[in-house]
């Protein structure tokens, strides 16, 4: 399992592609060749082989990129949150109203770019209210 992991988290994402190109290619052969043979019981499958392995390579080019997309928005939401929190520490450090302003125009501004959506966006809020709330009381 922490090898798949692995494999997600570091791998080119036209080989994940391919990976989930193979696997639900495969799923969707054996489910169309093998399994309508047991549910219908008749000795030999319901489409040709040739029509099967379209279908297959079909489902497996449209799901082969869905699982691709889902990698790439993952990795991309992991990104988010390291550079959330050292965004946050970098605040948290920051002494003086200059510091402040230069995390806003720099750090802050990089964080609202890798921010995908609710959580994303909700967190950047709270980073920048806390931003806020330290440049008000902060003295020069």
């Amino acid at each position: 399992m922490e090898s798949l992991n692995k494999f997600f988290d570091k791998a080119h994402l036209f080989k994940v592609y391919l990976v989930g190109v193979l696997i639900t290619g495969l799923f969707t052969f054996f489910l169309f060749h093998y399994v309508t043979q047991w549910i219908t019981d008749k000795p030999e499958p319901a489409l040709s082989f040739l029509v099967n392995i379209k279908i297959s390579l079909g489902m497996g080019a449209i799901f082969g990129l869905m699982i691709m997309l889902m990698t790439s928005m993952s990795r991309k939401s992991g990104k988010f949150w390291c550079y959330a929190e050292t965004v946050e520490k970098l605040i948290e450090d920051a002494e003086t109203k200059q510091a402040l302003k230069d995390i806003y125009n720099n750090e802050f501004k990089e964080l609202r770019h890798l921010a995908q959506g609710g959580p994303h966006y909700y967190e950047a809020k709270r980073i920048y209210a806390i931003l806020e709330t330290k440049h008000k009381y902060i003295k020069d």
